[in-house]
């Protein structure tokens, strides 16, 4: 047998397991939820799981770290962490994505803000951390501020932007939320007109 169908064969079983949890985390309470529900929601057996994860938390781990990975590649906000975005319309563009990702898979981010807020949050905030330094390094500013407080400042501030806006139901609609945040964006010099 070749690696590459071991390879491809481990990938879908690991695919199964972490679909099957976050069916499972729309449905029940995190605590609630068993390896044995898994199992059984992944159609493996319970020693496959242990193969691949330590225990449901590590599920948990992993299916944030996959959701939020996949939320910044297949948005155009992905762009930010490679190169400098250029135009008010291509930033605006890029948070529009964003929101319109978080609209997308609303029901999962609001299970996750209710039963596993300090989780989310971190891993959250170290992606948006990372895409505003590097935005800040492109654009050249805000050199007269301490780079890691302003990271952290704005970061947090974007990410408790989302939190909100998950919390209180997509109170407004995608391009509306885009729009607003890129002009906090720009007040706090991390777009330039």
């Amino acid at each position: 047998m070749s690696n590459s169908k071991t390879d491809r064969r481990i990938v879908r079983t690991k695919e199964a397991i972490l679909n099957a949890f976050q069916e499972l985390f729309l449905e029940k309470e995190f605590e609630r939820i068993t390896i044995n529900d898994i199992a059984d929601r992944a159609n493996v057996n319970r020693a496959t799981i242990y193969l691949h994860y330590m225990d449901k938390y590590d599920i948990f781990d992993q299916c944030v770290e996959d959701i939020l990975n996949k939320m910044f590649i297949s948005c155009a906000f992905s762009k930010t962490t490679q190169e400098k975005i250029t135009s008010k319309d291509e930033a605006i563009a890029a948070l529009t994505s964003l929101f319109d990702y978080i609209k997308d898979h609303h029901h999962f981010f609001s299970r996750i803000l209710f039963d596993k807020t300090a989780s989310f949050r971190n891993s959250l905030l170290k992606i948006s951390k990372s895409t505003v330094q590097t935005q800040m390094n492109l654009q050249r500013i805000n050199k007269e501020i301490d780079s890691e407080l302003v990271t952290q400042y704005l970061a947090s501030a974007l990410v408790g932007t989302m939190e909100w806006w998950i919390r209180n139901d997509l109170l407004h609609a995608p391009p509306l939320m885009a729009q607003q945040v890129y002009h906090l964006l720009v007040k706090n010099e991390v777009f330039t007109h």
